[in-house]
């Protein structure tokens, strides 16, 4: 890793560390310059502000994870291993990156709304654009049934997501990668034509 990209990635990793013990609004630049061992000059060069950076880690985090989900569908050699694979990725992820999952999924305040709302669009279009390029043919060969995309989603990812917020929460008493294979299975349960 080159020298400028360690360093924002040091700067990242600390911001995550603050954010993750006093959430965005208690986190100073100055803890983040504290633990990351930056200066406050490096800190603005690369972000601006703690919004930014608070926005660029919910960004990276995001597309990282989309990234991964993407390329578990490229890979699958069936239907099933691809809907299966996407909720096996989704747990595996979350499980892997537990502290950024949870910034990710509990942690996003106004700022990070405000910061990320037109480049997390751009995401999310080209992420559901994939998608859906994966499942058309699958819907149109009759494997998959023909849903709505808000309803695929909500099938296919929904019940992993929810146990995921609990968990991550610390409110379940279910271990969320024991869980991966019965909500892989589910999902196909739900998604397939002969489900």
């Amino acid at each position: 890793m080159r020298p400028t990209a360690a360093r924002r990635a040091a700067i990242l990793d600390a911001a995550l560390a603050e954010f993750a013990t006093q959430g965005v609004a208690g986190t100073s630049i100055e803890d983040i310059r504290r633990r990351s061992g930056a200066s406050v000059g490096s800190i603005y060069h690369h972000f601006g502000d703690k919004d930014g950076i608070a926005g660029a880690l919910y960004l990276e985090g995001l597309s990282d994870y989309q990234q991964g989900f993407v390329s578990v569908l490229d890979e699958a050699k069936t239907t099933r291993a691809g809907v299966e694979g996407g909720v096996m990725h989704h747990v595996g992820w979350i499980a892997e990156h537990r502290e950024l999952a949870r910034f990710l999924l509990l942690g996003r305040d106004a700022r990070v709304v405000v910061a990320t709302e037109r480049p997390l669009r751009v995401l999310n279009r080209r992420f559901f654009a994939q998608v859906a390029g994966w499942t058309r043919p699958r819907i149109e060969a009759g494997e998959l049934r023909k849903l709505e995309p808000e309803l695929m989603t909500a099938l296919w990812i929904g019940p992993s997501q929810d146990l995921a917020r609990h968990w991550l929460a610390r409110r379940s008493r279910i271990s969320l990668p024991d869980a991966a294979p019965a909500l892989a299975q589910a999902a196909w349960r739900s998604l397939s034509r002969g489900g």
